[in-house]
C-alpha cells in the first residue's frame, strides 16, 4: 500500500501488489477501487498531473474523467 495524492479533497492508494488504484472523493464522500489496465491508466494520467505541478482544477478534471465509478460510500474508521 502506496498514500499516492493526499489534500482536503482528494485520497488516492496505489496497491501494487493487488495492481490496484483506491480513489476517494473526500468532498462527495464517495470513492473506487479499479484494477488492472484502468489503474495503470489512472496512474499514468495522475503522473502526469503531478509532473506538471498542476493547480487543483488539474486534479479535479482528472478525478470528473472517473466519476461515474465513484459509486461506493467512503468509509472512515
Amino acid at each position: 500500500m502506496q498514500i499516492v495524492y493526499n489534500d482536503q479533497q482528494l485520497y488516492v492508494v496505489d496497491y501494487p501488489g493487488h495492481d490496484a488504484i483506491e480513489v476517494i472523493d473526500k468532498r462527495l464522500g464517495r470513492g473506487m477501487v479499479i484494477r488492472a489496465a484502468a489503474a495503470q491508466r489512472f496512474r499514468e494520467e495522475l503522473d502526469g498531473v503531478i509532473a506538471n505541478g498542476s493547480d487543483e482544477d488539474a486534479f479535479d478534471i482528472l478525478v470528473e474523467h472517473y466519476g461515474g465509478l465513484l459509486n461506493q460510500p467512503a468509509i472512515y474508521h
